[in-house]
This record gives C-alpha cells, structure tokens and sequence, in this order.
C-alpha cells in the first residue's frame, strides 16, 4: 500500500471519529453526520483504490482525473451550502414567527397588568 493511500485512509478515520465525537456531543444532527460519515467513506473509498478516479473520470467523459475529482468536491460543497441556506431561511422564519409570538404575549400580559391595578 503507498504511503498517499495510507495518509488518505487516516484522515478519512480521523475524519469519521471526529464527526462521531461531535454528534455524541450533540454538536451536530443526525443527518449531517451521516453526510459526513458518507464523505470519510468517499475519501477511504477512492485512497484504497487506486484507480477509483481514472474509472470515475472516464465514465464523466473527463480525461484529466483530478478534474473529475475537484468537480465532484464542488458539487458536493454547493450542496452543502445550498442544504445550509435552506436551513438558515426556516430558522429565520422561526425566529420572527418566535418573535411576533414574544411581543403578542408581552402585550397582552402588559394588558392583564394594567386591567388588575387599581385606578385612583
């Protein structure tokens, strides 16, 4: 085994134990953990094997490998960004949904307060 394939497979492990050691601490969800357990797996997957690249790349019609592989990186990391907005954009709504509902509250307890002073 060449040194590169072993220097992949231990980052992906390392890789993996980091993202299993944030999600027993509750740092990440459920489904990016498995994204990047999927991710650690792809990049153990493609040290072991050597000439994972050159077949994925003929099979895109790319005869530089390393072109294949940092257009897959990207449309992975698009995808995540695009995930990453769309989770930013429900938890903005959240919160002004969140907000409104503190402020109807607050008005109304402030309401129920000055209904029970006594007026002189």
């Amino acid at each position: 085994m060449l040194r590169s394939s072993l220097i992949g497979v231990a980052f992906a492990a390392a890789f993996a134990f980091t993202v299993l050691w944030s999600a027993r601490g509750q740092r990440t969800s459920e489904r990016h953990t498995f994204a990047w357990l999927l991710v650690a797996a792809a990049i153990a997957g493609l040290s072991l094997w050597r000439h994972g690249i050159d077949t994925l790349a003929s099979a895109m019609g790319i005869y530089y490998a390393p072109s294949a592989l940092f257009f897959l990186a990207l449309s992975a990391l698009m995808w995540v960004v695009y995930r990453l907005s769309l989770q930013v954009a429900e938890q903005r709504q959240q919160l002004k949904r969140l907000a409104q509902e503190v402020a109807l509250l607050t008005s109304a307890e402030h309401e129920r307060l000055t209904r029970a002073l006594p007026r002189p």
